[in-house]
């Protein structure tokens, strides 16, 4: 009876198999599902730009912390509850997580990895994006048309200018990245390409547009030493009272700080010297608030709370952004129109400190630390000043000696097995 049981089970398996294929063809189509061929209408452009500014979300705020991790603003230690991620661990110590890490793996740090691919998606969809409005009828043309051009040139030049700021092919070498297969593109050509870009947007910029364009302009040449050109857009740029231009986050998309770097989950602390800051002036803490981490063991170490709600938006670049830029090319003898003293007196009025009475390049160099903690700025900083950290942890019970020498985070293993000009 068994036998027989099996026997018809069998049968009746292979009469499913060998039937004909239209029993699973009778299915409704993908609804959350385009493909590319789909998405060249002028009815598609609401829905491309949203896309491009939702992946600008997931890279912006990655990456920047990542940058911070590998700068000196940020440090990982396990002595914090939560803290258990090794490849955060490699970034803090430069590539090398301790001396028995050779950093031959660095490219392979799939934390570094996740914001590379993610950058080379935003990278990609603004291009698509100005490919498709491209390809409209300008004589149909309407305010989406304008929208995807201004945000397509906006974002596919940001995406070159992290490029060209955070991403390296090498330690000890120059940053920058390729592109769609291409050889190495170094920080010159790619901040160029992202000028480019910027430049493209200012024709489709409202007022206020332009005025952030400016900015990003200034800071590209900012980061390259190019003082007087970086005056030149600075003096265009930004001013008081501006809203600055931001990457979004919600509940369901969290901003990184909040989840790697705050009350989301403690894995990375801040500084030691923040909380000096706040020492030597109780009125910083309103730029720069802190609360105790959970412990395991150790001095009591503290994670940012600039960031405390997953949905917080994180600049992009600011008035108060360029106000410190102005401020340090005043100090670097560039002609711009104000001093270097009331540049940084209005950036600290925002938030109700008193006025310093005289402001150098060491000066700038601090305040832009506070300012812009958390925003990815500290990274090219300490590249600039050539002021580099050799410790982690630093003044606490647990500082580590950092064995790495990265400067930049990793192009990833990824590209360098499958692209085949690397």
């Amino acid at each position: 009876m068994k036998n027989i049981f099996n026997t018809g089970l069998i049968i009746t398996l292979f009469s499913l198999i060998s039937c004909e294929e239209s029993w699973f063809q009778d299915v409704d189509p993908l609804k959350d599902v385009a493909e590319d061929r789909e998405l060249k209408d002028r009815e598609a452009l609401p829905f491309l730009i949203k896309g491009v500014k939702v992946r600008l979300g997931t890279t912006h705020d990655n990456v920047s912390m990542l940058s911070d991790l590998l700068s000196d603003q940020l440090e990982f230690t396990q002595n914090v509850q939560n803290a258990t991620f090794p490849s955060y661990n490699q970034v803090d110590g430069m590539g090398r997580a301790d001396e028995y890490d050779d950093g031959s793996l660095y490219d392979d740090n799939n934390s570094s990895g996740y914001g590379y691919d993610q950058l080379g998606q935003l990278r990609k969809y603004a291009d698509l994006l100005i490919e498709t409005v491209s390809g409209l009828d300008a004589a149909d043309a309407t305010d989406d048309d304008q929208e995807a051009f201004y945000t397509g040139y906006l974002l596919g030049g940001f995406a070159r200018h992290m490029y060209a700021t955070y991403y390296g092919l090498e330690a000890g070498g120059d940053g920058g990245s390729p592109i769609d297969d291409s050889p190495m593109i170094y920080s010159a050509a790619m901040y160029d390409d992202a000028r480019s870009k910027f430049l493209a947007a200012i024709d489709y910029a409202t007022d206020a547009e332009k005025r952030i364009l400016n900015s990003l302009i200034a800071r590209t040449y900012l980061y390259q030493s190019d003082y007087s050109n970086a005056a030149t857009y600075a003096g265009n740029g930004m001013t008081s009272g501006d809203a600055p231009l931001v990457s979004e986050y919600s509940t369901m998309s969290t901003n990184e700080y909040y989840q790697h770097a705050g009350v989301g989950r403690t894995q990375n602390v801040v500084a030691q010297r923040f909380l000096d800051y706040v020492e030597a002036d109780a009125g910083e803490a309103v730029r720069l608030p802190v609360q105790a981490a959970p412990m395991q063991t150790g001095t009591q170490r503290y994670i940012q709370t600039k960031y405390d709600e997953a949905s917080d938006p994180i600049n992009i670049i600011s008035w108060q952004e360029n106000h410190l830029m102005l401020a340090e090319l005043a100090s670097r003898g560039q002609s711009v129109s104000v001093s270097a003293a009331d540049a940084v007196n209005s950036v600290r009025a925002e938030h109700g400190l008193t006025a310093l009475e005289t402001v150098d390049l060491g000066v700038v160099y601090t305040e832009r630390d506070k300012e812009l903690f958390g925003t990815g700025s500290r990274l090219p900083d300490q590249l600039r000043w050539d002021n580099w950290h050799s410790t982690t942890n630093t003044d606490t019970d647990h500082e580590e000696t950092i064995f790495g020498g990265w400067k930049y985070l990793p192009v990833s293993r990824s590209e360098k097995n499958n692209n085949p000009n690397l």
